[in-house]
Parts: structure tokens; C-alpha cells; sequence
């Protein structure tokens, strides 16, 4: 059951996923289309799921789900990635890119996980450069610890 982004709780259970680029307008409306008919219809065990979805910055989907009515169960996960997937086929969007996030300024710029290190020895990245925490599981986490400060994320080992 589609329902709107905001009206979902706090504790909604949530999951981050990075295009390989940003998309489009054109392309977010058409995914928009698509991601609303499948979530109405989501279900785990038979039992529809309350969910919705939102685009951040035109390259993160977050897919969010009330866990108070339901929880949504290995098969209803799998779907949800068969979703993506099947965009990733028709529309050529790879929404499983693992490079990080970072704002220098206001720019969103990315860099691959493995150069983490080299980013900081090379003074693009410091201890108190944004950057974005795809391992939020809440609606919480997302609204307070999306954007954490590298010395606060995985990379504060390259700050002692």
C-alpha cells in the first residue's frame, strides 16, 4: 500500500540506493511511475506492506516501509531489488553503486570505497567533510545520521 513519504514513522525501516549518475527528470518521472504501481501492490506473506519511496539529490532512492503493520520479509526485499533491477534493464540505471558520497561546498561529489585512504592522504577528504551513510535502517537514522562528518563514519580510522 503506497502511501506518502512524510506520513511514514520514524522507526519506518529504510534502504539507500546510489545510481551510477544522476537521472533525469524525465527518468525519475518514469521510475516514479513505475516504483508507485509496484510498491501499492507490495506485500510479504500475503499482507500488503505500507511503503513509499523518495529521491534525494536525483541519484538516492530510498525505499521506506511501516514496520508497525508489517515487516516486510526476505521475499518482499527480494522483490523490492528485482524492481531495481528490472529499471537497471529497460532504462540502463545501476542503483547499486557503492562509491561514496561526500560534499565539498555544496557539490555532491563521489569517490570509490577502496581510494578512501588516498582521498585522505591526499587532503580531498578531512576529518570534518561530509559525507553521506548509506547504512541508516530508520526513517530516524536517515533524517539524523545520513550526513555524518568522515571523523564521525568507517573512515574516522584515518583521522587518529
Amino acid at each position: 500500500m503506497l502511501v506518502t513519504f512524510d506520513s511514514l514513522p520514524d522507526h519506518a525501516k529504510v534502504w539507500v540506493y546510489q545510481t551510477s549518475r544522476i537521472l533525469s527528470e524525465t527518468e525519475i518521472n518514469e521510475i516514479t511511475n513505475y516504483l508507485s504501481e509496484q510498491v501499492a501492490n507490495w506485500e510479504s506473506h500475503g499482507s500488503p506492506l505500507q511503503a513509499s519511496f523518495k529521491f534525494f539529490y536525483d541519484k538516492f532512492l530510498v525505499l521506506a516501509v511501516n514496520t508497525d503493520l508489517q515487516e516486510p520479509s526476505g521475499c518482499s526485499i527480494d522483490s523490492s531489488t528485482k524492481w531495481l533491477k528490472n529499471i537497471q534493464q529497460t532504462l540502463n540505471i545501476d542503483f547499486f553503486d557503492r562509491s561514496i558520497a561526500y560534499f565539498e561546498n555544496e557539490a555532491l561529489n563521489f569517490f570509490p570505497v577502496l581510494e578512501a585512504r588516498k582521498q585522505v592522504l591526499a587532503g580531498k577528504i578531512n576529518a570534518e567533510t561530509t559525507l553521506l551513510n548509506h547504512q541508516v535502517n530508520t526513517l530516524s537514522d536517515l533524517k539524523n545520521n545520513w550526513k555524518l562528518k568522515a571523523s564521525d563514519s568507517f573512515m574516522k580510522k584515518y583521522f587518529v
